[in-house]
């Protein structure tokens, strides 16, 4: 399966955006609950500690600041199926990850919607604004 084949195909489906800057990078702008967007950042690079291509999305929530909450965050993490919440060049952001070679249409789809959703919850939640 090609991933930014499928997910642009996706995006036209649900009315979302898929910008796809090479072949390893692509933003996907996905609708989110009462007319929102949250924006994703989509790359393919090399696992970190594992042989394969890794297919990443990635969705800023905020800032950190030192009021955020981590233990709840780390917490919540156990609730969700694909995501997690990182920390990375001083934002909160939510992250979900697969090997690209064997990822389907299905989970690429959840993966996107629920990136998506828990950035938009999460970004409202802790800034009280849609920014992203």
């Amino acid at each position: 399966m090609n991933i930014f084949s499928y997910t642009k195909q996706y995006m036209d489906q649900i009315n979302g955006q898929f910008t796809e800057y090479d072949h390893t990078k692509a933003v996907v702008v996905a609708p989110t609950s009462d007319g929102r967007f949250q924006t994703i950042l989509f790359t393919l690079e090399a696992g970190k500690s594992s042989a394969g291509q890794l297919a990443i999305l990635s969705s800023k929530v905020c800032e950190y600041y030192t009021g955020i909450d981590l233990k709840n965050l780390l917490e919540q993490n156990a609730s969700f199926d694909y995501s997690r919440f990182i920390l990375e060049d001083g934002h909160l952001k939510v992250q979900a990850t697969c090997f690209s070679g064997s990822a389907s249409e299905e989970s690429i789809t959840n993966m996107i919607q629920e990136v998506a959703r828990i950035a938009d919850i999460y970004e409202l939640k802790l800034t009280g604004k849609d920014i992203h």
